[in-house]
């Protein structure tokens, strides 16, 4: 499929008609695929995207269950409205001109839907064009089937749609969503529909030549198994795309009312409060490291200040302390010389004793002559060995210990000072968070009506279930019956090949599911590997065939649950998964991305910008602020862009306008770098 054309006339912002050329073209040589539209939030972007599927799809576009009288209002609501005009619109339109190729052979399509108010009343009118010739024959209802089958609104979600809203693929319970498309792209509802029509032959055929007691037990098991399914298909329904889009929705809301909040100083202002406790606590902090300031001022520290005279001081008590060792040992010696002198003359002759007496002097006199390193000691302290000892421990405390806990103490306080600094600063910075009660409450409600969804998904999954294994049970129980009743009847040729091509089918719908899921699988990573960062939980999926369920694993072939990937991660996996789904299929449809980049971090949005855009589709119409496609994502991509549209928004008139070109770059100056 290839969209050449849209047009709007009066429709959303577009006062008017406006033809938008979408068909990619050949620049320079070769045929760039992209075409980038770009516009303010708010400017129009989003209306491109709802007109090409209101188009398509008329009041499935908005949503299954969608009532008519829901369905008028929407419409009414897309009429555009001409500020200070005599003469409102009464009615708009959107033309869609695309080929579709059947068997290789192309197909000229024109859509045109367009209404108009009647009364109380909107009148609708849907047409198509086949090759430039109006398809007469189909009523506006077998309009609408055509489209649908021409393009099936399940396929087209997984090629056109909102970037934020995508992620949703990638939440636990996403797979709902997938299965029905997965079977479709892959063919193998076609596969499925031929099996139960296979089966209805039979039961048909057999029924006929059943007793009258026999049929109507089948028929009351057939009515309450086709209840069940109803019931399946609801739940699948509701769960799938009424459920799952007011959660896409919702969280899409939570993340621009929190960018909001953090535009306005929210998250100074979230925080406003562990920032004062913090605060708190650092200020008697810093109340105790200066106590013990105080206290080591009252002790030993001060000395310190003086540490050369307590230099000069410990040398003098230290030889003031071997003075008096000393003293006291030669004092001792003395008396012991002393002694020896008197018990000399009490038993040595007169005439001997005193030179005995020079020969003791003469040994023991250098035991108490003064060592010359005490020679000039004076006793300035004169203190006990106790109290020299105390001393000592005192000056070496002061001139060690006690600066470097001093010094350890004002790291402290400078370290403290430094982050009181900076929390006073964030402090000033918050606004109070009174100012942002409304924006605070609303995120509040938000996330509460998120949990609240979520847990309706929930409920309505188990419900679906409960029908499921009902179902499965009343099948169980037609088909143990139908086997008894055809034990005892003859059976047609017809009825024996229709058996056997029924498990013919079922062996073939088995193998068939097992190959294609395989090969997705392996599209999924080599997608997800060229379009994730390294660092990126994923690294492989595995899909369980009987039920679609994706199983995702990281690096340690650890399972990870969906919901605890980041925002850009959820993005990239849904991304990968939809171009894996196309690569399978063999579909060729374009692609329509809307928001692509919103929540992705600067690496993520290089990757799509290198590896996805430019080879996603034949063509790829991408909506996108000027935050997303900047200035530097725009060069990247500049060798694949077709072409360009500014939509710009007219405050004063209220409309929209599309002109070629982008935000910075017009239609001339593009063509005029380019041959520069």
């Amino acid at each position: 499929m290839l969209i050449k054309k849209l047009t709007l006339c009066d429709f959303g912002l577009f006062q008017g008609q406006h033809e938008i050329d979408l068909a990619p073209r050949q620049k320079y040589g070769a045929t760039r695929p992209i075409v980038l539209f770009g516009g303010l939030n708010g400017a129009g972007k989003t209306t491109i995207l709802t007109a090409i599927r209101l188009a398509i799809y008329g009041r499935q576009a908005i949503g299954y269950g969608t009532t008519q009288k829901a369905y008028e209002e929407y419409l009414n609501s897309k009429i555009h409205r001409v500020r200070n005009a005599l003469v409102e619109p009464s009615g708009a339109h959107v033309i869609l001109e695309f080929i579709y190729y059947k068997l290789g052979t192309p197909i000229k399509y024109e859509v045109r839907r367009s209404w108009v108010i009647s009364g109380k009343q909107i009148k609708e009118t849907l047409t198509i064009f086949q090759d430039g010739k109006v398809i007469s024959d189909f009523t506006s209802e077998q309009c609408q089937a055509f489209l649908n089958e021409l393009i099936p609104l399940g396929v087209s979600d997984l090629f056109f749609f909102d970037g934020e809203k995508i992620a949703s693929l990638a939440e636990d319970g996403g797979d709902v969503a997938l299965r029905d498309a997965i079977r479709k792209l892959l063919g193998l509802d076609i596969i499925e529909r031929l099996k139960s029509d296979l089966h209805l032959y039979v039961r048909r055929q057999t029924n006929n030549a059943l007793p009258e007691d026999s049929k109507a037990q089948l028929e009351q098991l057939d009515t309450e198994y086709k209840q069940a399914k109803e019931r399946i298909q609801e739940a699948e329904r509701k769960a799938a795309q009424e459920i799952r889009h007011k959660i896409a929705e919702s969280e899409a809301q939570l993340y621009k009312l929190e960018e909001s909040l953090a535009s306005k100083g929210g998250a100074w202002a979230v925080s406003r409060g562990t920032l004062k406790n913090r605060r708190e606590q650092l200020i008697t902090k810093k109340k105790a490291l200066e106590a013990e300031v105080r206290d080591a001022l009252n002790e030993l520290y001060p000395l310190s200040l003086a540490s050369k005279l307590l230099s000069q001081l410990n040398s003098q008590i230290n030889l003031e302390r071997q003075f008096k060792e000393w003293d006291v040992i030669a004092t001792a010696i003395t008396q012991r010389i002393e002694t020896l002198k008197t018990t000399v003359k009490k038993y040595v002759p007169e005439v001997s004793n005193t030179q005995a007496i020079q020969e003791i002097n003469h040994l023991f006199q250098d035991l108490t002559v003064r060592p010359d390193d005490l020679k000039n000691v004076k006793l300035v302290h004169d203190l006990s060995s106790k109290d020299y000892g105390q001393l000592e421990a005192w000056i070496h405390g002061a001139l060690t210990t006690a600066v470097a806990e001093m010094k350890a103490r004002k790291t402290k306080l400078h370290q403290v000072d430094e982050e009181l600094a900076n929390i006073s600063v964030q402090i000033d910075r918050a606004p109070d968070e009174s100012a942002l009660k409304a924006d605070l409450d609303a995120i509040k409600k938000k996330n509460t009506e998120i949990v609240t969804l979520k847990v309706e998904h929930n409920h309505v999954l188990e419900q679906g279930r409960r029908e499921t294994w009902k179902a499965i049970e009343l099948v169980r129980k037609m088909r143990k019956l139908e086997e008894a009743l055809e034990q005892g009847s003859d059976e047609n040729v017809g009825v024996l090949l229709a058996k056997n091509s029924r498990e013919v089918l079922a062996d073939f719908s088995s193998e068939m599911t097992k190959r294609k899921i395989e090969k997705l699988e392996q599209e999924f990573a080599a997608t997800f590997s060229r379009l994730a960062r390294k660092d990126d939980a994923i690294v492989s999926a595995k899909i369980d065939p009987a039920n679609f369920e994706v199983h995702l694993s990281n690096k340690k072939g650890q399972s990870i649950p969906k919901n605890d990937l980041s925002a850009g991660e959820k993005q990239i996996y849904a991304i990968a998964m939809l171009e894996a789904l196309a690569h399978t299929s063999g579909r060729k449809l374009p692609i329509i991305i809307d928001t692509p980049l919103g929540r992705l971090d600067s690496h993520h949005r290089g990757k799509l910008v290198d590896n996805y855009f430019p080879r996603a589709s034949h063509q790829v119409i991408i909506l996108s602020t000027d935050t997303e496609v900047d200035a530097k994502f725009y060069q990247g991509l500049s060798s694949h862009i077709s072409h360009s549209y500014h939509i710009r928004y007219d405050a004063i008139e209220g409309c929209s306008s599309l002109e070629e070109g982008y935000f910075w770059k017009s239609l001339d100056n593009e063509e005029g770098a380019h041959v520069a």
